[in-house]
């Protein structure tokens, strides 16, 4: 478990971010994200908690409570948003998605062999 401070320096760093760039982002000094990285949160406001997080792509949450895990890789890595977006963008895809929820592993295996058949009948195979 990541400290808040923490957690607002790795996720600047890991966007490549100056401490300047970020603070241009959330309209605040270059002193006031130093501060944060230090440990100074208590006092932000609302409005700044919600323009860095959305500056850091992180929720606001993860500011909110130092005592919850995050994992900002998981949710930064590349195959995991192009992921989100097929199930945002494609109604099938979710359609399935939410079909599967509740299947057991032999249950996804049966479907999946379904799916590569009727894909292998059609000469769609990847």
């Amino acid at each position: 478990m990541k400290n808040v401070q923490a957690i607002i320096k790795d996720a600047r760093i890991k966007l490549g971010l100056t401490m300047k760039e970020l603070a241009d982002k959330v309209g605040v000094n270059v002193g006031t994200v130093s501060r944060w990285e230090s440990g100074e949160v208590a006092n932000m406001t609302r409005k700044n908690m919600v323009q860095l997080a959305r500056a850091l792509n992180i929720s606001p949450m993860d500011l909110l409570d130092d005592s919850s895990p995050t994992d900002i890789e998981y949710y930064m890595d590349p195959e995991v948003a192009a992921m989100a977006e097929q199930l945002r963008t494609n109604p099938n895809g979710r359609i399935l998605f939410d079909a599967s929820k509740d299947l057991t592993k032999e249950d996804v295996d049966i479907v999946l062999n379904l799916i590569n058949g009727l894909k292998a009948k059609e000469g769609k195979n990847d």
